[in-house]
């Protein structure tokens, strides 16, 4: 919903041109730039010359972020660059949402984001800034720094913590789950939990969520997906309706459900 204090931090990684996933995350998580493909695909990071440029483009009834509703439905796009130095990524990438329906409520969002991954032996880690603005919007924008370790064991554990230097809203979300395969066919499950302590003093945000989705290689660099999500949390952040005033009906829990195009060039 649209609220200042809400910490909203596109989630991009470098992901290498054999394995474009898309999942429906708000903020592309494991999707335009996968930290965790680079742990299966360290051989190829270590090979990689040059610079790759990644899009992809979600659209869905509803975005979910950090146990709340952060949009309606949405045309998400994002765009970003990677390259190799050494035993590194560095990438740079702009993500921007349009709200399709219930404008009064929710906000539009472009946000820029710089980062860095290191890949190490069953590990990579992921350091980012990300500058979040609303055009045309009330809020004010924002610098978040993202720290995120994708280990590389069974279920594939992540963790984030966050930090955003305006709202002082912080945070940490573990999740993980399961990925296979069948010919040009993948599906994954996630589940995820996490908190949220607002900046503002108010109380803190404690959520849960399921993830299941599917994608299919159209060529080794494109790729399709589909994705269903349900998100909980500890207090009324998730929208039910909107009546003809504005005003939003809340509840403690949404769901969402979405199509995405990625390629990888």
């Amino acid at each position: 919903m649209s609220n200042p204090n809400a910490s909203k931090a596109m989630r991009v990684w470098p992901v290498p041109s054999a394995k474009v996933r898309a999942t429906g995350s708000g903020r592309f998580v494991k999707a335009l730039m996968s930290v965790g493909a680079c742990i299966g695909f360290a051989p190829l990071m270590a090979q990689a010359e040059g610079a790759r440029f990644l899009v992809e483009s979600v659209m869905s009834s509803a975005v979910m972020d950090r146990g709340e509703q952060i949009g309606s439905s949405s045309l998400e796009i994002a765009s970003g660059v990677e390259f190799p130095v050494g035993d590194s990524f560095l990438y740079g990438a702009v993500y921007r949402r349009v709200t399709l329906e219930d404008k009064a409520i929710f906000e539009d969002e472009a946000d820029y984001s710089v980062g860095m991954i290191w890949a190490g032996k069953g590990f990579a880690v992921d350091v980012s800034s990300n500058w979040l603005t609303y055009p045309g919007e009330a809020s004010a924008d924002s610098l978040e720094f993202d720290l995120v370790v994708d280990l590389d064991a069974p279920m594939s554990p992540t963790i984030l913590g966050f930090y955003d230097a305006h709202n002082e809203d912080y945070g940490v979300e573990v999740s993980g789950g399961p990925e296979w395969g069948a010919g040009r066919w993948s599906y994954y499950a996630i589940g995820r939990g996490g908190f949220v302590v607002p900046g503002d003093g108010s109380a803190q945000r404690t959520y849960v969520g399921l993830e299941f989705g599917t994608g299919y290689a159209v060529r080794q660099t494109v790729e399709v997906g589909a994705y269903l999500r349900w998100d909980s949390a500890d207090k009324n952040s998730f929208v039910d309706g909107v009546d003809n005033t504005g005003s939003a009906t809340e509840s403690r829990s949404g769901i969402a459900a979405g199509i995405a195009l990625s390629l990888a060039l």
